[in-house]
């Protein structure tokens, strides 16, 4: 097409002159360079510019590499900080994090380093610990600590145990602080058994949670094995009969710790309320301490009832002996009754005579009591442990809750039996092994709840 076009346009300006020889080589080299001319033109506009390359300093295959690895590594380290706990940042930085805690200025950081090893005295029996008091702040004003700690007199002591530090436990102690400064404004206590490689996280879950409610915190912290050595009398007597074997995880004298708290407690406080890390709270904790006010004059421990049929299982034997016993029975009895189809169907009977067992998730404890108690002192000695786990043909492995129970059934005058709703537990694990029958008489929990407990690692209702 382009040929014939310039054919035409050629003819049409074509001229005639008289002498055709004289013109015809300057007229055939005018054709050849306006062929030339719009050849290139027609090139220009058909002709597709290539784009100018862009990153010229990969042009190289090994910089292309480098440049992809960079970037998956720099997006996996992101990855793995941003679904990492607390904790496993701060060993991450274990030495800026130790040095911005021992040098730290500010009060909503830690005041002091603790050294539990430092601060203790020789009384005339046992060695009792005399940790130092600490502030949280959660405002950057600064505020002299030791004024502040004359003028701050807290009547809610929270003890809680907090140690092995791992992901989980993490997760349920931020959600237990969380729960705590949430519900309440008093002025709180929290005392904290542990252990050097959990105290940080700890504190930074402590930090974060007043930050966010705006609180105050004092708390002390104690060191786990001094406290484990403080009652390591009661464990030796005791871990033989409530222990599953002698490694096992309630072999530990940290579950017997309960028993001997007031040793290790300071001698002015007077009463103090230990709580596992997964207790979640719906409710003021000082209505948990209000309870207090309601111990009779014997009494020295406030627990819960245990909402599974874990010592009907453990008295078996004893209740083949005693089949009229309510000892293993649960805390709201159910009959079974034919309905109109002549089926036997479970109702729901409101007395409160069965006797299940208590739950150490919560225990209220009156220090002053306790410490003054004869009966309480003579039950722990080794002969009167020895006549209850023979008499009741008792094999525990849960501790100081198989202790708190024996003690509850043979001297019910020494315990308080706290509503089981500061005590929800949660945990359905004897329901699926062998008691599917008769697991909802026990576990069923009347009224409002006030605490959860997410034993066996029960996630919480919302």
């Amino acid at each position: 097409m382009a040929k014939y076009t310039f054919y035409n346009i050629n003819r049409k300006n074509r001229t005639y002159p008289a002498n055709n020889n004289m013109y015809s080589s300057e007229c055939k080299s005018q054709l050849l360079d306006d062929h030339e001319n719009i050849t290139l033109i027609v090139n220009r506009r058909t002709t597709v510019r290539q784009a100018p390359k862009r990153w010229a300093i990969l042009r190289c295959k090994w910089q292309k590499k480098l440049a992809i690895t960079l970037t998956l590594l720099s997006v996996c380290v992101l990855i793995i900080f941003a679904y990492t706990d607390l904790l496993f940042r701060n060993k991450l930085f274990s030495v800026f994090l130790s040095g911005r805690f021992n040098n730290s200025p500010n009060d909503d950081k830690l005041q002091t380093r603790h050294s539990v090893t430092e601060q203790t005295v020789q009384s005339s029996s046992n060695n009792i610990l005399k940790p130092v008091h600490y502030l949280l702040n959660y405002s950057s004003v600064q505020v002299n600590l030791s004024t502040h700690l004359k003028s701050y007199k807290s009547d809610y002591n929270i003890f809680v145990i907090y140690t092995k530090e791992n992901y989980r436990l993490n997760m349920k102690f931020d959600l237990f602080a969380h729960s705590l400064f949430k519900h309440t404004n008093a002025q709180l206590h929290l005392h904290i058994i542990t252990d050097k490689d959990s105290e940080i996280s700890a504190l930074d879950i402590l930090q974060r949670q007043i930050k966010r409610f705006r609180r105050i915190l004092v708390y002390t912290m104690y060191d786990v094995q001094l406290c484990s050595k403080s009652i390591q009398d009661i464990a030796t007597k005791l871990s033989p009969y409530f222990s599953s074997a002698p490694n096992s995880y309630y072999s530990d004298s940290l579950f017997f710790l309960s028993l001997g708290l007031h040793r290790i407690a300071d001698v002015s406080l007077n009463r103090a309320v230990l709580l596992d890390c997964d207790i979640v709270f719906r409710s003021d904790v000082r209505l948990l301490f209000e309870e207090f006010d309601r111990f009779l004059p014997d009494q020295l421990f406030g627990l819960a009832p245990e909402l599974t049929p874990v010592y009907r299982h453990i008295l078996y034997r004893y209740r083949v002996r005693f089949p009229k016993s309510n000892f293993g029975n649960p805390y709201y009895p159910m009959q079974l009754i034919k309905n109109n189809e002549n089926i036997l169907v479970p109702k729901r009977v409101h007395e409160r005579h069965g006797y299940p067992g208590l739950n150490s998730g919560v225990v209220l404890m009156l220090f002053h009591r306790i410490r003054d108690s004869k009966a309480y002192i003579d039950a722990l000695t080794e002969h009167e442990v020895h006549r209850l786990v023979a008499k009741y043909s008792f094999k525990g492995h849960l501790g100081d809750q198989d202790f708190f129970t024996l003690l509850g059934y043979e001297y019910p005058n020494l315990i308080y039996r706290l509503d089981c709703i500061w005590n929800r537990q949660l945990c359905t694990w004897w329901k699926d092994h062998g008691y599917s029958d008769i697991f909802d008489a026990y576990f069923r929990c009347e009224g409002v709840i006030k605490m959860y407990h997410g034993n066996c690692n029960t996630r919480i209702p919302e």
